[in-house]
């Protein structure tokens, strides 16, 4: 006779869930029986936490079901965001936070979650839960300590331009001795890239990809990668402007195992990058980059 999908064990079930995408767990599979709803507690379940695939927009599918389903009244990113994290607990190994993240997420994370090996950090940290107030960089001086709590850390993803990335790489280069890649999703700030370069030269893996837009980067900043990382073994760079991949460049990346490069461009549009981020002088030292905009 055959059996019941609610009959099965609950060992079973965990092998399922563990599959399954964080919305799925959260709006389906806890609703459809006691057995099931006990599985999906289980913290193996909540192993690969990756926030940055969910919609939070107060109107959108995700958060109309998640309120209607468990009851919320006035549904919160950060009281999401700590069911979650608290679920998975120290069995999280992938963590990647929302493109909105309130520090005090971060700081419950870095201690429930001490065996995370993928990081994706947020493209803003926002003070305790008011999304509105986005924190200065003196303010977010204490994430170099945060990172320096996840000792497994093999992967570090950064979207867009981040000023303390330098601060970042430095706790890893220090408490990580795991440490294998970087991630860097849109914009490369030159000290960005001059960061990786002289804090991290045994780099292994370095991807540079597209968000909502294309990546930027300029081509003086990927040739200093490529003379500081002499360690690195993949290259892979998306849907970037900036430069082109020409002889001098193969030339300097002749010593990477696997260089994957698709959709890579010197010219700019104004659609991508505005005039003033790509030319701010805090940000940017080096110009002579053809904008075609007329």
């Amino acid at each position: 006779m055959d059996r019941k999908w609610n009959e099965l064990e609950v060992d079973c079930l965990i092998n399922i869930f563990e599959r399954l995408e964080l919305e799925e767990l959260i709006l389906k599979v806890a609703f459809v029986c006691k057995s099931w709803y006990r599985a999906s507690i289980s913290p193996q379940c909540w192993k690969s936490l990756n926030f940055d695939k969910l919609n939070f927009d107060p109107s959108g599918p995700l958060v109309t079901a998640f309120s209607h389903q468990y009851g919320v009244h006035n549904f919160s990113v950060a009281g999401f965001l700590t069911m979650a994290i608290s679920r998975g607990g120290p069995a999280v190994v992938e963590l990647i936070l929302p493109a909105v993240c309130p520090l005090e997420n971060i700081i419950f994370a870095s201690n429930r979650c001490p065996y995370v090996r993928v990081l994706g950090l947020p493209m803003h940290i926002t003070k305790h839960r008011n999304k509105e107030l986005l924190m200065s960089l003196e303010e977010i001086s204490p994430l170099g300590e945060l990172i320096s709590k996840w000792k497994d850390l093999e992967f570090l993803h950064i979207r867009e331009y981040q000023p303390y990335t330098r601060d970042i790489l430095l706790s890893i280069k220090s408490h990580c001795k795991n440490f294998v890649g970087i991630k860097k999703i849109g914009l490369m700030g030159d000290d960005e890239s001059s960061a990786i370069a002289e804090v991290l030269p045994g780099l292994k893996q370095l991807t540079i990809t597209s968000s909502a837009t294309h990546a930027f980067m300029v081509r003086e900043s990927l040739k200093e990668i490529l003379e500081g990382c002499r360690e690195l073994e993949v290259l892979v760079i998306n849907n970037c402007c900036g430069f082109e991949v020409d002889e001098e460049i193969l030339e300097m990346a002749s010593h990477i195992k696997s260089f994957m490069y698709k959709d890579v461009r010197l010219n700019v549009d104004e659609d991508y990058y505005p005039l003033a981020i790509i030319f701010d002088p805090v940000t940017w030292k080096h110009s002579g980059i053809d904008l075609s905009l007329d």
